[in-house]
Order: structure tokens, then sequence, then C-alpha cells
């Protein structure tokens, strides 16, 4: 999921903390409910998104000193195991999105 660069994160973060942020009443903080549930889904999806450009990029991951020691091109897990865990991280995204009311998730 690559935790220790997380500008993947902000960039999925900030625009819906900023959106949040404006919705709010004014003279009044955000929902911190809704900064906590969208914070929550921009770790997952960005951590879904690494997590598939990993198992698609493995074979070029391996010839590049930069990401070779990944963990799928490095061959410490295979690619069910990776397949495994991008299922419990959209799992968990999906439970993110179903926290929302109808109207939140559709507009």
């Amino acid at each position: 999921m690559r935790f220790d660069k997380p500008i993947g994160t902000w960039l999925l973060y900030l625009p819906c903390m900023w959106s949040i942020g404006l919705s709010a009443e004014p003279g009044c903080l955000p929902n911190l409910y809704m900064l906590t549930l969208f914070g929550t889904g921009a770790v997952l999806m960005r951590g879904a998104g690494c997590t598939i450009n990993d198992m698609w990029d493995k074979d070029f991951d391996k010839k590049v000193s930069r990401t070779a020691g990944r963990p799928i091109a490095a061959g410490e897990i295979t690619r069910f195991q990776a397949l495994v865990f991008l299922g419990g991280q959209l799992s968990l995204a999906l439970g993110v999105l179903l926290c929302l009311n109808y109207y939140r998730s559709y507009f």
C-alpha cells in the first residue's frame, strides 16, 4: 500500500476534505465523521491502485532497480496473494461507500 509515500493518498483526500469543509454551515467545523470516512476511503483506494499497478507491472518492476524490491516483483508474495489482498482492500472500500446515504453515494 506504500504507506511510506503518502502523496497519492493526499491527492485523493484533499479535494474531499476541501468539499466537506465547504459544505459545513458557516461558523461550524466540518463533519468529523465524513472527514474520517473519506480519509479511510482515500487510503484504501490509493492502496488498491498501488496493488493493482504492482500486479500489472510485475515484469517491468523486476527490471527497474527502484521497483525491483516491491513484494510482487521480488517474488515475496504470489499474484494470487496480491489478488486476495486487493479483494480485501476493495471490500473494505465498499464498506466505506455503504456508510454513505443514498443521496451522498449517488451524486
